[in-house]
């Protein structure tokens, strides 16, 4: 088993080619696809049955999809 020390924190950044640092994508672009792309009834019905079948831990951006501006949109 891995030290938690040897696995990298992912992080969103607005920087392209970041080499082997760990980053997770551009945060501007994730934003706007949070935003064009909403969170519909499909979605909240795949999280409640991975909570009640699976894993039972929910996607909290499913269900509350105003927290990814809150934490990391412009005004944050």
């Amino acid at each position: 088993m891995k030290a938690m020390t040897d696995i990298p924190t992912l992080e969103m950044n607005d920087r392209t080619n970041n080499g082997s640092n760990p980053y997770h994508g551009k945060m501007a672009v994730l934003l706007k696809w949070h935003k064009e792309d909403p969170v519909d009834n499909l979605e909240r019905r795949r999280n409640d049955i991975i909570y009640e079948r699976y894993q039972h831990n929910r996607n909290p951006f499913i269900d509350h999809p105003e927290w990814a501006e809150a934490i990391w949109g412009p005004g944050a």
